[in-house]
């Protein structure tokens, strides 16, 4: 008996410790079970996923709020009151020559005197850790400096030309170095705007459009590779720009000089071309002004050469980028795979330009129907989104001269209104070909449709056109009944072409094409025609109606 109590005992004991391990167990898993997302119905809002456990803490980014404590009164402050203070100068200033007190040569010293005391001021900030107040008074000793030698120069006669020159020159120099201390991109275009105006500054009897053409050139091109070098991107733009506005400016002042000039505008375009060969940081801004560029530079030559040399330029150059973009496409390399495309985009518009005035007017259409075309083959070759736009501008501009050109003025059929209709659907064809085989994303088939009902509607047009100079000689009714017949016939042949390729899109042009004969019938036959001609087009247009209406329950 007593072995039994035992033996029993120890059963109760190992069944007491099962539950335990079972309950251990199964917590255990509850602590690592997966998660397993809920079975969402189609109309049910999407839940965002939740993890077992401890959730991670997002950290939100907090925008910082701007200091304006900072902005008005380190950035603003100084700048706008230093405005204030010279005001306040030049009021002094006038108010005490106007009373007798200071000689001219007293003005230039006292302000030579407040140039440089500026200048102290900003070294003694700069020394100081300030640096923005430092760079309001180098750029304000720059002002005084300019203005002060102008004074001495051009009002009091106190200075030779060549003296104030080199004064200008030296205080542009060192606002580059004050801009370069301070890491100061502002400063670089004060110099930069300063540099530009030096030349009007200076009061001279016999200017030198040479001289003047030659330093702002250089002057753009030493401003130029000093922002390129910092990645001034304002300072670059607003080289370029003002180089621009000081041509033009001088234009305007000095009728006449426009050949050398338009030399100056060339040299900022290859200085530009040339530029892209540097490994800069500023290259995707250097590649966008390419192209403005070029556009100025054009503009300039068709104003001041002629025609001769200004087609010259335009071949010259359109050889020149042609060779780079092909060199660019030849190394395949990452850095040069942007240049390419802006390369190929002047190329095509200097040819461009160069062909239109060189050809004759009634020519030019065939030319950009071509070059338009060829345009955008190269850029679904090289897969370039940009040069594909300038295939279809250059290719809408042909199109537009062309139908300009040839619509409704053909008076025979060998003539070039025919060759621009010719190649007008050849070209078509060409870009129906190029889409379909390169493809344009989610757009080719909407692409297609328009290609296909624009080749369709300008090989109507031209036939059309054949036919009225061929009946030109007939009468009225002759003529009215072989157009609306050539009419049928390429509806016919268009409904045909979708019976055969079972391509519905195409049996309903046909038939709309059909329709639109009967409407041109009514509207525009009837009146002018004979009843004879109306009876014959009346049932040549029922017979032919029915007809097809048999091939359809056939196709059925």
């Amino acid at each position: 008996m007593e072995l039994d109590d035992r033996v029993s005992r120890l059963e109760a004991r190992i069944t007491e410790l099962e539950k335990e391990i079972t309950a251990l167990k199964q917590g255990r898993q509850s602590l690592y079970k997966t998660y397993s997302p809920p079975v969402r119905t189609e109309n049910s809002p999407k839940a965002p996923y939740a993890p077992v456990g401890n959730p991670v803490q997002k950290h939100e980014i907090k925008k910082e709020k701007p200091d304006w404590e900072h902005l008005i009164a380190r950035v603003w402050l100084p700048r706008i009151f230093l405005f204030v203070l010279l005001i306040g100068i030049i009021w002094g200033f006038k108010a005490a020559v106007d009373g007798g007190f200071l000689t001219e040569t007293m003005r230039c010293i006292l302000g030579y005197a407040a140039c440089g005391a500026f200048i102290f001021a900003g070294f003694r900030q700069q020394k100081a850790k300030r640096p923005l107040l430092a760079q309001v008074l180098f750029g304000g000793s720059i002002g005084i400096g300019m203005l002060t030698t102008f004074a001495a120069h051009g009002l009091y006669d106190l200075m030779s030309v060549p003296v104030a020159f080199m004064i200008h020159i030296l205080f542009v120099i060192a606002g580059v170095a004050f801009s370069h201390s301070l890491r100061s991109q502002p400063l670089a275009m004060l110099a930069s705007a300063a540099g530009v105006l030096t030349p009007f500054l200076l009061n001279s009897d016999h200017p030198s459009v040479v001289f003047f053409v030659v330093y702002e050139a250089l002057l753009f091109i030493g401003f130029m590779i000093f922002a390129l070098t910092r990645k001034y991107v304002a300072l670059f733009y607003q080289s370029f720009v003002l180089l621009q506005i000081a041509f033009a400016i001088y234009e305007l002042i000095a009728d006449g000089n426009e050949k050398i000039v338009a030399i100056g505008i060339l040299a900022q375009q290859l200085a530009l071309l040339l530029s892209i060969f540097a490994k800069t940081g500023l290259i995707r801004h250097q590649l966008r002004l390419l192209v403005p560029s070029f556009g100025l530079t054009a503009l300039w030559f068709k104003l001041s050469y002629s025609d001769l040399t200004f087609n010259a330029a335009m071949l010259a150059l359109f050889a020149v980028y042609a060779l780079i973009a092909f060199r660019f496409l030849k190394k395949q390399k990452e850095e040069h795979k942007g240049t390419a495309p802006y390369a190929l985009t002047v190329a095509s518009y200097a040819l461009l330009f160069g062909l239109s005035n060189f050809l004759p007017t009634e020519s030019v259409p065939v030319v950009l129907l071509i070059e338009g075309a060829a345009a955008l083959w190269l850029g679904f070759v090289v897969k370039s989104l940009m040069q594909q736009i300038n295939g279809i501008v250059i290719y809408l501009i042909g199109c537009i001269l062309g139908l300009d050109t040839a619509l409704g003025l053909m008076d025979s059929i060998i003539s070039m209104e025919t060759l621009i209709w010719i190649v007008l659907l050849a070209t078509l064809g060409c870009l129906i070909r190029m889409v379909s085989h390169y493809g344009i994303g989610k757009s080719t088939k909407e692409a297609m449709l328009v290609l296909w009902y624009g080749i369709g509607l300008a090989l109507l047009t031209f036939l059309t056109e054949i036919t009225n100079v061929c009946t030109k000689d007939l009468s009225t009714n002759a003529q009215h009944l072989i157009v609306s017949g050539v009419w049928v016939v390429y509806s016919v042949a268009v409904i045909g072409y979708g019976l055969k390729k079972q391509i519905k899109k195409a049996r309903l042009t046909g038939l709309a094409l059909l329709f639109l004969t009967l409407m041109k019938v009514i509207f525009m036959d009837l009146p002018s025609v004979s009843l004879l001609a109306k009876a014959v087009l009346f049932m040549g247009l029922g017979f032919i109606g029915i007809l097809l209406s048999r091939f359809f329950y056939k196709k059925e």
